[in-house]
């Protein structure tokens, strides 16, 4: 890690921090330590405090109701970055990030202002931990954790609503859950040095603006003949015979499975994420071996967003099957939540 003239560091095997002097031959540093004297360290046992100075970044620390929160302005990100709402993990420590506290923050990179909420998973029920506004280009610090935090946090929820002071597109209000597992932040390999953070960093979406629905667009105006022609036609339609279908009577040819362990389960303290996991593929397979006996047409499985893994794994499921294809469901309907199963 290169380090200039003046950045604040700390020491990675003693206890202190001190003030970079200059680069000295043989992989040494000088440092100004705060009895004012400079000493020779190692340049790789030195870990900045602050952000050096290429990554210029302006704070503005603000604070909401509970005098928690700190707004980030972040320098400018290319334009080719897709915008939208981000959770960032950033290791304190970045020469070995999975070693130490790591910062959860939101990201707004968008052109809408947002008003947001961030809550736990507790027991049954979830639990607000932070709430407030954040303007286009802006992040707030949720709070800073030990790696193992996680696993008792197990989900991470974000409720969003987009408005902006000048015109702007409608956006439906948003609600995201993130799932999240501790030993993935103890890994070094997590991280990578990321445009939104401008340092190493775990970056999981939120939502995309593009993938976004914006308000439905106005009805075609029906004059009134056109509603009374409708209108003898449907009276017309309950009239007719009603025409029997024997192979399709009582034959139900589609099917929605919502895989949300709340759904599947009345209690769930005490199984680990893995067991979850188990339970959740169990069923896949058991709806999807009904399905294809019954002669199902289609199938559908809901299994959230969150960090993909029960995606990943479901569609790994139905990789072993034949006679089958699955894709992404209505996006209308679940968003980027379902995979639909045409069995052919």
């Amino acid at each position: 890690m290169q380090f200039q003239s003046g950045d604040k560091v700390r020491f990675l095997n003693e206890k202190g921090e001190g003030t970079f002097i200059r680069t000295k031959s043989g992989g040494m540093a000088l440092v100004e330590i705060e009895d004012g004297f400079q000493y020779e360290f190692p340049v790789n046992q030195l870990v900045p405090v602050a952000p050096i100075a290429k990554a210029t970044q302006a704070r503005i620390n603000s604070t909401d109701q509970t005098g928690s929160e700190q707004i980030e302005t972040r320098t400018p990100v290319p334009d080719a970055f897709p915008q939208g709402l981000f959770l960032a993990f950033i290791p304190k420590n970045q020469q070995f990030p999975g070693a130490g506290l790591i910062e959860l923050s939101l990201i707004n990179h968008s052109d809408y202002d947002v008003m947001y909420t961030v809550s736990l998973k507790d027991g049954g029920d979830w639990l607000c931990i932070q709430s407030g506004k954040l303007s286009k280009n802006e992040r707030a610090k949720i709070d800073t954790l030990q790696p193992q935090d996680f696993d008792e946090w197990g989900q991470v929820k974000t409720d969003v609503l987009f408005f902006s002071n000048d015109a702007f597109k409608h956006r439906a209000p948003l609600s995201s859950i993130t799932k999240l597992k501790g030993v993935k932040f103890i890994k070094d390999s997590t991280y990578s040095d990321h445009l939104l953070t401008g340092k190493r960093s775990y970056i999981t979406e939120v939502c995309l603006i593009d993938n976004m629905n914006t308000v439905a667009e106005e009805q075609p105006f029906i004059s009134n003949d056109q509603l009374r022609r409708m209108m003898e036609l449907k009276d017309r339609m309950k009239s007719a015979p009603k025409v029997s279908v024997p192979h399709l009577k009582n034959q139900l040819l589609e099917k929605e499975v919502d895989l949300h362990i709340e759904e599947l389960m009345d209690n769930w303290s005490g199984m680990s994420n893995a067991q979850l996991l188990d339970v959740q593929l169990q069923r896949t397979q058991k709806e999807l071996d009904a399905a294809i006996a019954a002669h199902m047409r289609r199938i559908v499985f809901i299994h959230g967003v969150g960090n993909g893994r029960l995606k990943q794994e479901v569609r790994k499921l139905l990789a072993t099957y034949k006679g089958i294809r699955y894709h992404d469901a209505s996006f209308q309907r679940y968003g980027f939540g379902a995979t639909e199963v045409e069995i052919i």
